[in-house]
């Protein structure tokens, strides 16, 4: 009876009932809180022990109400019950907003742990991107390919703890890979030359820029096969030679792999370690390779760039020889009574290396040439203005044409490159005589059409060209012509045309269109033999440039 009366008495005193009760709710509310977490955040929620041991505290606490419930004098327990039962819940919220108020951007800023670690463990994705930066470097200024060859090779030396690199290039060409960059120490794995001295300054001046052909030494071994080469141990290798017994001759350890492009080998990377260095292992070949990797990306990409540099150099300077050479050919072709004359010239890509002129120099004589500055460009165009400024200066003379073209020739040769001489034909007409004076620089042969008989001669002359030799000598032929004959000249992309099937337009065939149309006029003459090469040419392309130029006897 006394005990219950004392918990009869506990549980009417309504000052200890309502923390209790307080402290009850409280409770509750925190279990939900961690009850819904975990069903609805597992992967947020705090270390697992961490949560086990709230849910005890909260066990504890619940049953501490419940016997505080019991007891009147316990007013105090109650009261911090409810107290630590709200101070738990306020952790618990605050806890809360900070894990799940804005979980996506907590998730953003975390480092992603996986890519972190790989980027640490593998340094060949940062290499990666200095080889990118380096490349864009590299393409500005003269020596940019020699600069990026050195930084790759300075790549291989760092990454591969080498002790020195070189770098081969290939010659296309030649079929030879030719040193570009050297650094370091790096014993010679090929024979050096006998009589070479064997002191460090000689063997690496040699080494610098040394040659050697695909599939000779184990770096054109590299070359020709593209496949890499991982060497431990130099000495116990047939491929590597001893070349003595100095300590900075003697093979060590080395790694050879091609730099490519696609499928093509375009140079040779080698790094070297010396004897008392430990060897190189399969991590640091697996770098080399790598690094050559990027390396012939970035060496394909310096290429490609020069290559378009060159291309748009060439079309600028293609443009601006055409402006020239519009100058240089007559703007309009005379017609006078005792002559008619017809033209046309088709350039094979904006500038035409093919000259022609009528130059009226003297009331006597009528002067028509022709001729092919070989290449083209701005040099070419130079030389067909020197052609044209002598011939002008030089026609006001009774001379004959042999004698005109020594002078020119004369004044062209030594003057210009080999490359760009010039063919020449030139005709001298007297009209009071009828009479044609003809000499030839190393040019076509000329094609008279007689109208009387409708017969067409060739005539030749075999002689150097313009700009070959100084002491050339040129021959003078004389031709006699009549009312109604056809003279023509032309350069060799004309009888050289090709059709689709690789057939030649040929002399033949021009002779005859110059026979049947022997009755019109010399500029419908040009026009019919324009229309008859395009014709024979139909679709394909043009190789060289066409140029004819008709002279008709009128009186």
């Amino acid at each position: 009876m006394v005990h219950f009366s004392i918990m009869q008495t506990a549980l009417f005193e309504s000052y200890a009932l309502l923390p209790l009760a307080g402290s009850l709710l409280v409770q509750g509310i925190s279990l939900a809180f961690l009850f819904r977490a975990s069903r609805r955040f597992p992967e947020r929620l705090p270390h697992p022990v961490f949560f086990r041991l709230s849910a005890v505290f909260l066990g504890i606490l619940a049953i501490a109400t419940v016997v505080s419930a019991f007891f009147s004098s316990l007013f105090f327990l109650s009261a911090g019950v409810l107290f630590a039962s709200l101070f738990l819940l306020a952790f618990f919220a605050l806890l809360g907003s900070a894990r799940y108020a804005s979980p996506d951007r907590e998730l953003n800023d975390a480092p992603p742990v996986q890519e972190t670690a790989v980027a640490r463990e593998d340094p060949l994705v940062s290499i990666g991107q200095e080889f990118i930066s380096r490349v864009s470097e590299s393409m500005t200024g003269d020596t940019n390919l020699v600069r990026l060859l050195d930084f790759i090779n300075e790549m291989l030396i760092a990454h591969t703890v080498a002790d020195g690199g070189v770098i081969f290039l290939a010659d296309d060409f030649e079929d030879i890979i030719a040193s570009k960059a050297f650094s370091g120490k790096f014993p010679p794995p090929y024979r050096l030359p006998l009589d070479l001295p064997h002191k460090p300054v000689r063997v690496e001046t040699n080494f610098r820029y040394a040659q050697f052909a695909l599939g000779d030494t184990i770096f054109g071994e590299v070359a020709a096969t593209g496949k890499p080469v991982l060497i431990e141990n130099g000495q116990l290798d047939d491929r590597i030679f001893a070349n003595g017994p100095e300590d900075f001759l003697k093979p060590g350890s080395y790694i050879i792999v091609p730099l490519m492009v696609k499928d093509r080998v375009v140079g040779v990377a080698g790094v070297a370690r010396v004897p008392e260095r430990p060897a190189f292992s399969d991590e640091d070949f697996r770098v080399a390779v790598m690094l050559s990797q990027y390396a012939g990306a970035s060496i394909n990409t310096v290429y490609s760039v020069q290559e378009a540099l060159e291309r748009a150099d060439l079309e600028r300077e293609a443009s601006i020889a055409s402006k020239i050479q519009k100058t240089l050919h007559p703007k309009r072709l005379p017609d006078l009574p005792e002559v008619g004359f017809g033209s046309f010239f088709n350039a094979t890509k904006g500038v035409c290396g093919d000259y022609y002129d009528v130059i009226l120099a003297r009331r006597d004589r009528i002067v028509v040439t022709i001729g092919d500055v070989a290449g083209k460009g701005i040099q070419s165009s130079m030389v067909m203005i020197m052609l044209r400024s002598i011939l002008h200066l030089v026609t006001n003379t009774t001379k004959t044409p042999a004698t005109v073209l020594d002078w020119v020739n004369k004044g062209i040769t030594g003057k210009i490159d080999m490359d760009h001489y010039a063919t020449l034909a030139y005709i001298s007409y007297v009209p009071s005589e009828h009479v044609v004076e003809f000499s030839s620089a190393g040019h076509q042969p000329i094609l008279l059409c007689r109208a009387a008989t409708g017969k067409t001669e060739v005539v030749r002359q075999k002689t150097d060209p313009i700009g070959v030799e100084r002491g050339s000598a040129y021959q003078d032929m004389k031709l006699t012509v009549a009312k109604g004959d056809i003279i023509m000249l032309y350069t060799d992309g004309v009888v050289e045309a090709l059709n689709r099937e690789g057939r030649q337009y040929g002399i033949e065939s021009l002779s005859r269109v110059l026979a049947e149309s022997r009755g019109m006029s010399a500029k419908d003459v040009a026009a019919e033999v324009k229309h008859n090469i395009q014709a024979f040419v139909g679709s394909a392309s043009l190789h060289d440039d066409q140029t004819v130029v008709i002279m008709k006897i009128k009186a």
